[in-house]
């Protein structure tokens, strides 16, 4: 009787601490997040009646040098065919923790009216795509439409914040289109037209320097001269998104005053946070939706 207590009692000993390390473990592998909470550039957590987060908190202007960051997950990326220079194609993704654990729909935390925001970026970076993929499963598969208009390697980014841990976290793919890839043709310029839109970014000094805050307007008229009318995009009236000429990262950036509570206000101006990490050539792309139609305006800054 004695030895079959003593079994017991060993087993009952080797669970405990099997609990305990799993418990240590997951600890340390939230705690190893880079410490950016949700960082997508607003300044308060708003969590609505369902537990979801809506809005979060980050103390920087949100360029996420993936070079340096490293989060514990990864993407899958896969078409049926290969992908080819204007032909919409259908992407699978699969997105898992490094473990191999799927991360489905329902463990992610809406952010910006959408749970998973899927950039691309082709190597020229002439081409930029924000996509949001809709969940097939449970097992973790999303699948989206993209259109490529130039040859090369897309970089792809895909941010979710999981419920569990509230944490920002990004994981980094590429899609292949067939064709000669060209270099970024960069030019120091703010104010662009397109679409019969013109662009202008104001508030930009003469030289930038790294580490610093950037607060930069953005004005959108239409063919007329007119302030376009701007229609609600991801919960704002505008975005902006900048990539390095390397593509080492990007920042997502949304306006400030949606962060204020003014974006009721159709007369608020469209301001932004810049502040990056690394000297050289950055390229924004402005996203603005006018007449149901969505319009992204570009511009070029030199960091010193």
């Amino acid at each position: 009787m004695s030895a079959i207590s003593d079994r017991f009692s060993k087993r009952q000993i080797l669970f405990t601490l099997g609990i305990s390390i799993f418990f240590i473990a997951t600890y340390f592998l939230l705690r190893a997040l880079p410490n950016a909470q949700c960082g997508f550039l607003h300044y308060e957590e708003v969590v609505n009646a369902d537990g979801q987060v809506e809005f979060c908190a980050t103390n920087h202007a949100g360029f996420l040098d993936l070079s340096v960051l490293k989060y514990p997950v990864q993407m899958k990326l896969e078409t049926d065919t290969a992908l080819e220079i204007g032909v919409e194609q259908e992407v699978a993704l699969e997105l898992e923790t490094s473990g191999g654990m799927p991360i489905a729909a329902h463990e992610l935390a809406i952010t910006h009216t959408e749970k998973m925001h899927v950039m691309l970026v082709d190597p020229s970076l002439q081409d930029y795509h924000h996509v949001h993929p809709e969940p097939v499963d449970l097992n973790g598969l999303y699948r989206f439409q993209f259109t490529p208009q130039e040859a090369g390697e897309y970089v792809v980014y895909t941010e979710v914040v999981p419920l569990r841990s509230r944490r920002q976290v990004i994981a980094a793919g590429a899609l292949c289109v067939s064709g000669a890839t060209q270099a970024p043709d960069f030019t120091n310029s703010q104010t662009i037209e397109i679409n019969g839109l013109h662009f202008a970014l104001s508030g930009v000094p003469e030289r930038l320097r790294t580490g610093r805050d950037y607060r930069f307007s953005l004005d959108v008229d239409d063919a007329e001269g007119m302030p376009a009318a701007l229609e609600s995009i991801m919960g704002a009236r505008g975005h902006m998104v900048a990539f390095d000429s390397e593509r080492r990262g990007f920042a997502h950036m949304h306006p400030i005053a949606s962060v204020l509570g003014e974006e009721s206000n159709t007369e608020a101006a469209l301001s932004f946070l810049f502040n990056v990490p690394n000297p050289g050539w950055y390229r924004l792309f402005a996203q603005v939706q006018v007449g149901g139609r969505e319009v992204f305006g570009r511009f070029d800054l030199l960091v010193e």
